[in-house]
C-alpha cells in the first residue's frame, strides 16, 4: 500500500496553504495525499430528536459543501493522487481513525484555523494532543509562500526522544537533499565552555550511530529564552523546517512550556515545525 500524507483542513486560508505545502512535500516524497475534514454537529439534550437530526444533517451538508469548495480552490495536481473525505468526529479521533485505516506517514495542518489560533489542537494541550497522534505532525505557518526544503534546524537538549525524531525525519525526508543542524541553547549569560562543546559533539556522534542520519552539523549558542532568539537562530541557518521532540521529562523544552515559549513557537511558527513524541510510531 502506498504511503499517504494526511492533510487536516478546516477550510481556512492557513489550511489551504498547508494543503499546498503538503502536496508539494508528498510529490517530493512520492506519496499520496488525503485531504481530511472532521466536523461535529450541534447536539442538545434540550432539543427534540428531530431537531438534533436536522442539525446533524445540516452540519454534514455544510461540511460536504466546504470540502467541495476547498478542493476547488486547491486546484488540480494530475501528477499526484489526491483524495478527500469528511468524518463526523472530533479532530484527533478522526485523524487517528485515518491513521488506523490508511498507511499514513505524516500529518500536516496549518498553525491557525478559521477562528484564529488552533487552540483545540495546539493551545494549552499541545503536549497531550501531540502524544495522541501516532504519526509525526507537521505544522505549516500561514506565511509560508512556497515549498522549499533545504535546511532543517533541530533544537536538542540531549534527550533519548531525539533518536526517534531523527529516525522519523530520515524516514520522511531521507531521499530529499536536506541538511540538518543540531542546535543546543545554553541558559544564562556564560559563553559555551569546552565541556559544553564536547557534550554536543558526543551527542551528535551518538545520534549518528543510532540513526540513519549522518553528517549532522552542530551549533551551541547562548541565547535568551524568547521566540525572537529562536527565530534569529532559524534565520541565521536559513532554516526551512524546525524539529522539536515532545517528551515529558525534557528540561529545556519543559521549561519553555512553563514559560509559554514552546507554545508560542508552535502557535506562531517561523518555519514549518515537525513534532514527534514518545508515542509517535
Amino acid at each position: 500500500m502506498n504511503q499517504t500524507v494526511l492533510v487536516s483542513t478546516d477550510f481556512s486560508n492557513n489550511s489551504l496553504i498547508a494543503a499546498r505545502y503538503g502536496i508539494e512535500l508528498a510529490r517530493e516524497m512520492q506519496k499520496h495525499v488525503h485531504i481530511f475534514h472532521a466536523y461535529r454537529p450541534f447536539i442538545s439534550a434540550f432539543q427534540s430528536p428531530l431537531a438534533n437530526e436536522a442539525d446533524e444533517q445540516r452540519a454534514k451538508i455544510e461540511a460536504e459543501k466546504g470540502l467541495f469548495e476547498f478542493m476547488d480552490k486547491l486546484g488540480e495536481y494530475p501528477d499526484i493522487k489526491i483524495f478527500s473525505s469528511i468524518a463526523k468526529s472530533g479532530l484527533i479521533e478522526g485523524i487517528n481513525h485515518c491513521i488506523e485505516k490508511e498507511n499514513v506517514s505524516l500529518v500536516v495542518m496549518g498553525a491557525h484555523g478559521a477562528s484564529g489560533t488552533r487552540k483545540d489542537l495546539l493551545g494549552n494541550n499541545t503536549y497531550d494532543v501531540a502524544k495522541d497522534l501516532s504519526r509525526p505532525l507537521l505544522i505549516v505557518p500561514e506565511h509560508t509562500n512556497s515549498f522549499k526544503l533545504e535546511n532543517a534546524v533541530f533544537f536538542t537538549d540531549y534527550q533519548q526522544g531525539d533518536i526517534k525524531t531523527l529516525t522519523h525525519f530520515n524516514a520522511l525526508f531521507g531521499d530529499i537533499s536536506l541538511s540538518c543542524t543540531l542546535v543546543h541553547i545554553l541558559e544564562g549569560k556564560n559563553a559555551p565552555k569546552d565541556d559544553d562543546l564536547r557534550s554536543l559533539e558526543q551527542w551528535k556522534a551518538s545520534l549518528e550511530k543510532q540513526t540513519p542520519v549522518k553528517n549532522l552539523s552542530t551549533e551551541i549558542t547562548q541565547a535568551p529564552e524568547n521566540v525572537e532568539a529562536i527565530n534569529g537562530i532559524l534565520d541565521r541557518f536559513k532554516a526551512d523546517m524546525t524539529l522539536i521532540t515532545l517528551i515529558d521529562s525534557r528540561s529545556f523544552f519543559k521549561k519553555l512550556v512553563h514559560k509559554s515559549l514552546a507554545r508560542a513557537i508552535v502557535l506562531n511558527p517561523h518555519t514549518p515545525v515537525l513534532l514527534t513524541s514518545e508515542d509517535t510510531e
